[in-house]
């Protein structure tokens, strides 16, 4: 039997679908993220292939911050899988893309991207690389000028150095 590949140029899904699947794999695995220690082994393997999907799409049609935001929800949930070295590899991503990136790019995201390494490395056994990405985290998170989307990256923070503790 010959397989015949199909990609998305193939019209499969135009944009507008794409778009909204890739929004729904996004919110998917956030609501898994969410579920913490009442996940089953099924729902952590369907979280990490929702974030691929999800970063799959939004690589396609997104831009630079969309790219970065992918690989960090990568590692995040790499992190709840408590698979920290592949973790590491989609934070260390997440953070290459951002010292690369040529636009513009929201001020809270950096502090983001350094709370999921942080988090990454917590989950692989670096509290002392954690405790360095926490304090980058921290002083970056200051600097928001969002007071909300500082509050959410400083939540986030926190619940690492109750981690780390």
């Amino acid at each position: 039997m010959t397989m015949v590949r199909m990609t998305l140029d193939d019209d499969v899904l135009d944009a507008a679908t794409q778009r909204k699947v890739a929004v729904a794999l996004f919110n998917r695995v956030w609501d898994l993220l969410d579920s913490g220690d009442g996940r089953s082994a099924e729902e952590t393997a369907e979280m990490l292939d929702a974030a691929h999907a999800s970063r799959y799409l939004w690589r396609r049609m997104g831009g630079e911050e969309q790219a970065i935001v992918g690989e960090w929800q990568i590692s995040r949930a790499y992190a709840a899988a408590g698979l920290g070295l592949e973790a590491v590899r989609h934070a260390n991503v997440s953070l290459a893309l951002l010292v690369a990136a040529e636009g513009e790019l929201p001020d809270w995201l950096t502090a983001s991207v350094h709370e999921g390494l942080a988090r990454a490395l917590l989950a692989n056994g670096d509290g002392a690389g954690a405790s360095a990405a926490i304090r980058e985290a921290a002083a970056l998170a200051a600097r928001i000028t969002d007071a909300e989307d500082r509050d959410l990256v400083e939540a986030q923070i926190a619940e690492l150095i109750s981690d780390d503790a």
